[in-house]
């Protein structure tokens, strides 16, 4: 019985030491996806992180192809800090809540937008999320995923197009209220890590109320269902306490509706944008500095390939790329 004790108590600490580089999700860190995630063995845990985007770039021309490539001149660069907490609910649970500051500059003028610059400070939409743990990792089978069920809450509040507070610098949310839900496998134990998320986001419908163009008011505005896949490999080298994942995120935003009147004559328009599409290519790497302190870096690649993808080729989306450092601090 001792024997079987011992062996039980030194597969556990294996497992303890081995969960620490093994545990994490498809969707974690990549980009701002999910900036904190809880490991099993953490209850309260917080995350600082810098970000710098720059390199923004439009698909799609007024008139021509959707899917032309060319500079947006409108906004230069991004700053952004990244305040996040999350807590551990149950045994299998746990919720983060997000905030971020940012820095927008881009020209003063865009008619000469070589002469002066123009910086705004702003904040933006917060973000309150969930997770909930249907099925765990385990040494008895390590190609047995982790398997996460996800949601989150996104309200509008940031400054957005929608409700015409300004121009690209000005401005930083959507302007939707939205909720996401999705699924996230994650397999952790193999030498090879690999895992799969997927989410789909809803965005309620807007009744801004606002001039849309001259004699124009936009009485209502909608956004249809958005698709996101996730799909990661990564190594983690456990005796450096350093793990590297790498890989594309898949974003499908389907047709937004913009309902106009004619202030003159009553007379009513919609007009369509999208849908939009766009893929990137992220790398992480992060290193256990403590047992409680983390340090991860990562880079995402916006709008990575210009090819030909089918259905999934960049076409009338905005993107940019981001550098990203962050120290993440488990208080108990």
């Amino acid at each position: 019985m001792k024997i079987n004790n011992i062996i039980k108590t030194a597969a556990l600490i294996s497992f303890g030491i081995s969960a620490n580089y093994s545990y994490a999700c498809s969707s974690c860190g990549s980009s701002a996806t999910s900036p904190l995630v809880l490991n099993p063995n953490e209850n309260f845990k917080m995350y600082f992180g810098l970000s710098q985007n720059s390199n923004y770039m439009n698909y799609g021309i007024p008139g021509g192809s959707k899917t032309t490539r060319h500079v947006n001149k409108m906004i230069t660069s991004r700053r952004s800090f990244i305040l996040a907490a999350g807590y551990r609910t149950t045994e299998n649970s746990f919720v983060t809540l997000t905030g971020t500051f940012l820095q927008n500059q881009g020209p003063a003028d865009l008619s000469t937008p070589a002469e002066g610059t123009k910086v705004k400070y702003l904040y933006g939409d917060p973000i309150l999320a969930g997770r909930y743990n249907l099925l765990n990792m385990g040494m008895d089978n390590i190609y047995r995923p982790q398997i996460q069920l996800l949601g989150s809450y996104k309200p509008s509040v940031a400054k957005n197009m929608v409700d015409k507070d300004g121009g690209a610098v000005d401005t930083v949310g959507n302007g939707f209220h939205q909720v996401t839900s999705g699924v996230d496998f994650w397999w952790g134990m193999p030498a090879i890590q690999f895992g799969v998320a997927q989410m789909i986001t809803y965005s309620f419908d807007r009744t801004p109320n606002n001039n849309f163009a001259p004699d124009e008011v936009q009485y209502k505005r909608t956004r249809d269902l958005q698709y996101t896949t996730i799909l990661t490999v990564g190594h983690a080298f456990k005796d450096l306490r350093f793990s590297l994942q790498a890989g594309v995120i898949l974003d499908h935003i389907s047709k937004e509706k913009i309902y106009l009147k004619n202030v003159n004559t009553d007379e009513t328009s919609e007009k369509i944008l999208g849908p939009a599409q766009s893929n990137s290519v992220f790398a992480n790497a992060k290193f256990n500095v403590t047992d409680q302190d983390t340090l991860r870096f990562s880079y995402t690649l916006g709008g990575a390939y210009d090819g030909n993808l089918g259905a999934f080729t960049n076409s009338k989306q905005t993107t940019s790329d981001t550098a990203a450092v962050s120290y993440e601090r488990t208080f108990f």
